[in-house]
C-alpha cells in the first residue's frame, strides 16, 4: 500500500507535542528526546542541520566541504596565445586534413544531389516534385531506403536494379566515413595540431553505455580519409552513368 503523506504541523503545534512528551520524562531524557525528535525529523525533510545563513567570504557565499562548485567542474581555458604561436609549425598538417575534409563535404553534396534525378526517374515525375520528394526526405538514410523501395516497386531489369544496390551500398559506406568527420568534436593539443576526432553521441553496446567515442586522427585515418574521397569521386561518375541506363530501363517498364 501507498505511504500516506503526513499532515503539515506548525511549529506550535509542533513545541507543545514535545512539551507534553517531555513532561513524562525526566528532564535529561527529556532534552535527549527533543534533540533526537528533530534531528529525525530534518533528515527526513531532507535536511542535514537546521537552516540557517549561508557562510560568507569576502561577501560571497562558501560551497560547502566536499561539494564542487560549478566553476571547479569547468575546464581550463587554452593558452591560446601559446598554441598559435606552436601552430605555425603545424599549419601543413592542419591544411591537408581541412582540405581532404572539405573535399569530402564537396563531392558529398554534389553526389546526393543526383538522387533527385534518380527519384525522379523511379517516381515518373518532373525535376521539381522529385526535388520537393529529396528535400522533405531530410536524412540520407531516408532517400537511399526510398530509392531502394521505389527499384523494388517499379525497376524491373536485373541489371539496372543491381546497379542500383551498389550504389546504396557505396553511399552507405561513404556515409559512415562522413558522419566520423561531419559529426564530431576536434581535440587540438598544446603545439596546434588536431590530435583526435570525439563523437558527441551516446554509444550503447553489449549493455554498456559510453558517451563520446574517441579515435586518433593518426596516419590510417588520414590515408581512410583519402580513399573516401577517391570512392566518391567514382561514384559521381557512376551516378551520371547510371541515369541514362535508368531512363532506358523505367521506359521499358510499364507503370504499376
Amino acid at each position: 500500500m501507498p505511504r500516506k503523506r503526513p499532515s503539515a504541523h506548525s511549529d506550535a503545534q509542533f513545541a507543545a507535542f514535545v512539551d507534553r512528551i517531555k513532561n513524562t520524562l525526566h528532564s535529561d531524557e527529556g532534552a535527549r528526546f527533543e534533540e533526537v525528535l528533530r534531528k529525525l525529523i530534518l533528515k527526513d525533510n531532507g535536511q542535514g542541520r537546521p537552516a540557517g545563513p549561508p557562510a560568507m567570504r569576502d561577501g560571497r557565499p562558501v560551497s560547502p566541504p566536499n561539494v564542487p562548485s560549478s566553476a571547479t567542474m569547468l575546464p581550463k581555458p587554452p593558452d591560446f596565445a601559446a598554441i598559435e604561436k606552436a601552430a605555425r609549425d603545424t599549419a601543413a598538417d592542419r591544411q591537408n586534413l581541412m582540405t581532404l575534409i572539405g573535399q569530402l563535404v564537396f563531392s558529398w553534396s554534389n553526389n546526393e544531389s543526383l538522387l533527385i534525378y534518380v527519384m525522379m526517374l523511379l517516381l515518373r515525375t518532373d525535376e521539381r516534385s522529385a526535388a520537393v520528394v529529396f528535400s522533405t526526405l531530410n536524412t540520407t538514410r531516408a532517400r537511399l531506403d526510398l530509392v531502394r523501395r521505389l527499384s523494388l516497386l517499379h525497376l524491373h531489369d536485373p541489371a539496372a536494379r543491381a546497379e542500383i544496390d551498389k550504389t546504396i551500398e557505396l553511399f552507405n559506406d561513404a556515409n559512415r566515413i562522413r558522419n566520423e568527420f561531419m559529426h564530431a568534436m576536434y581535440l587540438v593539443n598544446e603545439q596546434g595540431q588536431i590530435t583526435h576526432t570525439q563523437m558527441l553521441r551516446f554509444i550503447e553496446k553489449k549493455g554498456r553505455v559510453s558517451f563520446g567515442d574517441r579515435q586518433p586522427l593518426d596516419g590510417k585515418r588520414m590515408r581512410t580519409l583519402v580513399e573516401v574521397d577517391d570512392t566518391l569521386r567514382q561514384l559521381n561518375r557512376q551516378l551520371w552513368g547510371l541515369l541514362p541506363r535508368l531512363q532506358a530501363a523505367m521506359a521499358s517498364s510499364s507503370p504499376g
